[in-house]
């Protein structure tokens, strides 16, 4: 059974950020965005699975990102943050994850103590959680 599923939006197309590849898949320190915020959901002892929601033009980008961890197969985004977040959600109907962690690629830093207190958080009386 799985208890709880990290859930990463990466389908953005990071244009704020500037020209050139989208910021999820930009090098920092070595590693992309994107690996820097699987990272700690991959350590993480609670989370069950982790499922990366892309966009349909990135799969070599992610492919290249994504090697190092084992992760559920990655499903296309849609056109909006939104429509991305409802893909991904839909995506993992099969799996009936008590939990779904939603959290944005381009947040690498996320604590294994911020992870864990979300978790706590959520029960049958608290079904919603976010990390403020």
């Amino acid at each position: 059974m799985i208890q709880t599923v990290a859930l990463i939006v990466a389908g953005g197309r990071g244009m704020r950020a500037g020209s050139g590849i989208p910021k999820q898949y930009r090098m920092l320190g070595g590693a992309s965005l994107l690996q820097h915020t699987i990272a700690p959901f991959a350590a993480h002892p609670r989370i069950d699975a982790i499922r990366v929601v892309i966009h349909r033009d990135d799969a070599d980008l992610y492919a290249m990102a994504a090697a190092a961890f084992d992760l559920l197969a990655p499903v296309d985004g849609g056109a909006t943050r939104q429509d991305s977040a409802r893909n991904g959600l839909e995506s993992l109907s099969d799996l009936a994850p008590t939990n779904v962690l939603i959290h944005d690629a381009a947040r690498p830093f996320v604590t294994p103590g911020t992870i864990k207190r979300v978790i706590d958080a959520l029960s049958d009386t608290t079904p919603a959680a976010i990390a403020a």
